[in-house]
């Protein structure tokens, strides 16, 4: 019998073996190479490993058992089907989505990837950050998720790039508009003015909570843009910014709810910016009389709706063309 540390080496040249095969076959070195590299390995478990190894493969590109726990993990965070077979099909997707774009010479670096990201958090009504770490949290190592970022940015590009100067039609917009309401699809109209109590960035704790409270004793007086702007420029260290006007659609979602919940003529709660402590003025709120934002909001909807109509597509015939094996 073999000292034990004879077999543990035996061990490791059988997992070797089998690991060294598993990539030759998948990497197109041919029939010969593979059947060469295994006779090089007298272990019978080779075949073995080879089949623990790799689990699927899409035009030579193996996909191992690995890949499809990593991406199990990974779905289950961004809240999507994550079955073993969904993991199997959107590593295919990725594989083809890469393959594809690296025609075109697009090939995104770490670097390119933040937009992505956030674009994803913020479908998921998450931060950035916290996305990352719910994603490592669940053990997605971090060259997997950035994998699966880098093909759907590198894909992007390309099906952007190949629908270039395509546009929304105004016949397309009128009428996508008129199911809203026509002009009043643009909704309401804000004008507004920012009310900022200045907070040095050095400021300890308590002056932060001072302004704070100085804020809130303002906004008890303010009971119109009339007679409220007077007395916040009287204070010391207090801005108030010029009269903006906005429709509902140019405001994000948030925005929008705290003007919405704001009576006309009062001031919403304070928060902290980056600034001091900031409050916005309700001067003014009700019906758009222009419909021109509305009108570019519903253009960009129309666009993407199309590019991402047309990126389903194409993945869909590269998915159709594929070679597919699944063991």
């Amino acid at each position: 019998m073999p000292p034990r540390g004879e077999n543990h080496g035996m061990d490791k040249k059988r997992d070797a073996c089998g690991l060294i095969a598993a990539r030759a076959a998948f990497r197109w070195l041919g029939f010969a190479l593979t059947l060469t590299i295994f006779a090089a390995c007298p272990v019978p478990g080779a075949w073995t490993a080879f089949a623990q190894v790799i689990a699927a493969s899409i035009n030579g590109d193996p996909v191992t058992n690995i890949d499809i726990d990593e991406r199990m993990k990974m779905l289950r965070v961004l809240r999507k089907p994550a079955t073993r077979e969904d993991a199997i099909e959107s590593l295919f997707a990725e594989r083809l989505k890469i393959r594809e774009a690296g025609k075109f010479s697009i090939n995104p670096q770490d670097s390119d990837l933040s937009p992505q990201i956030v674009s994803v958090a913020k479908d998921m009504k998450l931060a950035p950050g916290t996305l990352i770490a719910a994603l490592e949290h669940a053990g997605v190592p971090a060259d997997h998720f950035k994998g699966y970022f880098r093909a759907e940015l590198a894909f992007g590009v390309l099906v952007q790039a190949l629908n270039k100067g395509v546009e929304a039609s105004e016949e397309q917009v009128r009428a996508e508009l008129d199911k809203q309401g026509g002009k009043g699809a643009s909704g309401t109209e804000y004008t507004v003015r920012q009310v900022i109590f200045a907070v040095p960035h050095s400021a300890t704790v308590a002056t932060v909570q001072e302004r704070a409270h100085d804020a809130e004793r303002l906004r008890e007086k303010f009971l119109s843009c009339e007679s409220g702007i007077p007395i916040a420029q009287a204070i010391a260290d207090v801005t108030v910014r010029d009269p903006i006007v906005k429709t509902a659609v140019e405001l994000g979602d948030g925005v929008r709810q705290l003007l919405d919940t704001t009576p006309t003529g009062h001031l919403t709660p304070p928060s902290r910016s980056s600034e001091g402590i900031e409050m916005i003025a309700v001067c003014k709120k009700g019906a758009s009389k222009d419909d021109s934002a509305a009108r570019a909001a519903m253009a960009q909807k129309l666009l993407a709706a199309h590019i991402a109509a047309d990126g389903e597509r194409r993945l869909k015939e590269l998915r159709a063309k594929a070679v597919v094996v699944k063991y």
